[in-house]
């Protein structure tokens, strides 16, 4: 009749293994919860006697069996239903909750990694729930190994890892440090972006505070990394550097900013996201360098904002340091984050200038 229904009608007759199937299956079903009636052994046993791979009927058979609290059949049952269908949604969750009860923490993440790619219903559940096994220390080395890998759900793991007030250090620590960092750098900033876009400013500091190394924290202040020593954390809220048509900057070792700009047209060299509260501030820098035509300045802007609160202009640099100040206001409307810049402006004929930055800092003026 069809390739769905081979026998025909008579594959729905009474009994047929195509009416079995779907019976079971319709018991199985997601949408009746995790405790499902188990009343139809019979039906399951006679279903596997003419499909003897069948992964329903091992399913519920291995359900059967672990009501009857024989766990090693039910891990057996459940095991050929896997290997027969990867997709057996049941027999997978069932298997995982065997492994995360006797702390077999490689083999619960490889389940729960095949059920995220499989993507059934409520996969952020999933996340939500998964992410409460790194409160036992013998989870981050197998947890960390498979973040290192890139799986899909790296960034949805993190963050939900954050919203539950996860150590900081614990969250550091399963972040990737190998060939995967630049990756899941990205993946962080995406995500910060994302909360300062719905202008959820202290929600994405906060976040970004967790995605820091305990040895960081110490460094926190108005601006991060005011010294340009290439400290750990994700954009925006650390700097922001540049390598284009326009110019370019780079922080050098053991710190300090190199800057060089081409003079052809307005560029952002390098920046950072704030969060100030309102009030009067007073921004400074170091620098020295060669910019004859006075082409640099450090700008603060609030979100939406074409025109900066203020500007400080670099002029007059040569090759001693020299320091630069200037005072601003953040007001207290509309300006919840703040972008502090290093621009480059050019005059009227194409010139290039070239710096040395050795801070940058911000604070409040009482």
């Amino acid at each position: 009749m069809s390739d769905a229904r081979p026998g025909g009608i008579a594959g729905l007759a009474k009994g047929s293994t195509t009416a079995l199937r779907r019976d079971l299956t319709a018991k199985l079903a997601p949408a009746n919860g995790t405790n499902i009636a188990i009343k139809d052994t019979g039906r399951a046993e006679r279903l596997l006697a003419a499909a003897p791979l069948d992964p329903v009927a091992l399913t519920y058979l291995g359900l059967a069996a672990d009501k009857k609290g024989d766990t090693v059949r039910a891990r057996a049952l459940m095991t050929l239903a896997i290997r027969s269908d990867g997709r057996a949604l049941r027999a997978r969750l069932w298997i995982m909750d065997q492994d995360l009860r006797n702390s077999n923490f490689g083999s619960a993440i490889e389940h729960f990694d095949r059920l995220v790619r499989i993507g059934p219903p409520g996969t952020s559940g999933l996340i939500n729930a998964m992410a409460g096994i790194v409160r036992d220390p013998a989870s981050h080395a197998p947890l960390a190994r498979k973040l290192a890998s890139n799986p899909p759900w790296r960034a949805a793991f993190l963050y939900a890892l954050n919203q539950q007030g996860v150590s900081p250090d614990v969250i550091y620590q399963l972040t990737p440090q190998d060939s995967a960092k630049s990756q899941a750098l990205f993946e962080q900033s995406a995500l910060l972006q994302s909360l300062l876009k719905s202008k959820e400013y202290e929600r994405a500091y906060l976040a970004w505070i967790n995605f820091l190394p305990e040895s960081s924290l110490k460094q926190l202040g108005p601006v991060y990394d005011p010294r340009f020593e290439k400290m750990p954390g994700p954009l925006p809220f650390n700097w922001q550097l540049t390598d284009g048509t326009e110019g370019s900057s780079e922080i050098r070792a053991p710190r300090g900013l190199n800057v060089s700009y081409l003079g052809g047209n307005a560029a952002i060299l390098t920046e950072q996201t704030l969060l100030l509260s309102p009030g009067q501030y007073r921004l400074s820098t170091i620098a020295s360098g060669s910019d004859d035509n006075n082409q640099l300045a450090w700008t603060v802007t609030c979100p939406g904002s074409n025109e900066p609160l203020q500007s400080l202009k670099i002029t007059g640099l040569k090759g001693d340091r020299q320091r630069y100040a200037m005072q601003f206001q953040i007001p207290a409307a509309n300006c919840g984050a703040q972008r502090l810049a290093l621009t480059g402006s050019p005059t009227e004929f194409p010139r290039t200038a070239s710096a040395l930055f050795d801070s940058v800092a911000i604070e409040l003026v009482k």
